[in-house]
């Protein structure tokens, strides 16, 4: 049986302020002090629910902007496979629990706060969502933290945005 345990449009906590938040992506990260907001969240397109913002200067905008949000799993033990499904633009790290889930559109190696997307996604390809198939033994019973960075291919970049959707296939 298919559960969809996030569905898109949920609420995410998010930091647009540039610089790295140690410890950012752990579960046990307190992040009550984040603003929050509905996704699609980002800038520059019309499927955006909630604007972030993107440092003080247009031409050169944060490469980088940091997500978070929760979900419940009543038994990670049932799980067969899980999928996660991005609507990202332009490239995203996704850790869940603090491990690292999947990468798309980032080269390989360490990601820093200045890693720039692989490539520039043009507007035929934002705003849909891609399925990835992921390792559901990363989940736990109860409360799941999915963290999520995403980067800009060029600091001049007129737009960003993030949705994510999982679905959990169970017995």
């Amino acid at each position: 049986m298919a559960v969809v345990v996030l569905p898109e449009e949920s609420v995410y906590r998010y930091w647009d302020q540039g610089t790295l938040v140690p410890g950012w992506l752990n579960s046990g990260f307190d992040d009550t002090m984040w603003p929050s907001g509905v996704a699609p969240l980002g800038f520059g397109d019309a499927y955006i629910s909630t604007t972030i913002g993107f440092g003080p200067d247009s031409s050169s905008k944060y490469p980088s902007t940091w997500f978070r949000t929760t979900f419940d799993v009543a038994n990670a033990a049932a799980v067969l496979s899980a999928s996660i499904e991005l609507k990202v633009d332009d490239g995203a790290v996704v850790y869940l629990n603090g491990n690292e889930w999947v990468r798309w559109n980032m080269p390989s190696g360490t990601i820093t706060t200045s890693t720039l997307a692989s490539q520039i996604l043009e507007a035929g390809e934002e705003g849909f969502f891609i399925p990835f198939d992921v390792n559901p033994s990363l989940l736990v019973d109860g409360k799941n933290v999915l963290a999520i960075e995403v980067h800009q291919a060029v600091l001049n970049s007129s737009d960003l945005g993030i949705d994510a959707r999982i679905t959990l296939q169970v017995n």
